[in-house]
């Protein structure tokens, strides 16, 4: 039965686990941030939406679903992403980093490039490829100034890893919207609403977790 990754049972098995994923990111970010509940359920929504994200992968195979193999995509680099935050102090975490920026690099270029067709063509959508665009172009310009030479604080760490997780976490309400209960939504408006709403956490999340300005390591080398 498993060796048939089409097989009915592994389907629902991927569905179930896609919806205990969900339910538990949503008591991880209504949790007190850092208490062992959040821990918990923070550590099962991550595990379980990088299986799910790799059988939607093989699903796909089958039967190419674009905005499918887009979330699964996504989030196979933001949940690792959101955990390196709290691992800087370790070499493997840096070097994931590194090679990680490569999929927002891309996302943002497919989602480019759909915006460029919707531009040329009255029937193709237009806000949801902008705002996936602008999405990972703000993930890959916090990627490359991770480039940057300066002491960061805790609240930058703290910052990064909510950012991520909150977007991973839209991305399964987004598959549960489409895919697993069909509220009626368009695909269209399966992309924007999420995404305005994580949007608007992210924005309340840097206010929260502000940083002072970066300090060049340099420039506290001569001070120290």
């Amino acid at each position: 039965m498993f060796s048939d990754p089409y097989h009915p049972i592994v389907y629902v098995l991927h569905v179930a686990l896609g919806f205990i994923a969900f339910f538990a990111g949503i008591v991880a970010i209504s949790s007190r941030k850092g208490n062992r509940r959040h821990v918990l359920t923070g550590k099962v929504f991550s595990y379980l939406m990088v299986v799910v994200a790799i059988t939607t992968l093989v699903f796909a195979v089958d039967k190419l679903l674009p905005l499918a193999v887009l979330l699964a995509v996504g989030v196979m680099y933001m949940v690792p992403s959101a955990v390196n935050a709290f691992h800087q102090d370790r070499q493997y975490a840096v070097i994931w980093d590194r090679i990680l920026i490569v999929i927002p690099l891309l996302i943002f270029t497919f989602a480019a490039m759909q915006v460029i067709r919707s531009l040329t063509s009255a029937a193709a959508p237009l806000v949801g490829p902008m705002l996936m665009a602008s999405t990972f172009a703000f993930l890959l310009v916090e990627d490359l100034l991770l480039f940057r030479k300066v002491e960061r604080d805790r609240s930058f760490w703290i910052r990064r890893h909510m950012v991520r997780m909150i977007l991973a976490f839209t991305f399964a309400a987004m598959a549960v919207l489409r895919i697993g209960i069909g509220v009626g939504l368009t695909l269209e408006q399966t992309v924007i609403y999420p995404i305005l709403i994580a949007w608007c956490c992210i924005a309340y999340t840097y206010r929260k977790y502000s940083q002072q300005k970066d300090v060049p390591l340099s420039a506290q080398n001569k001070t120290a």
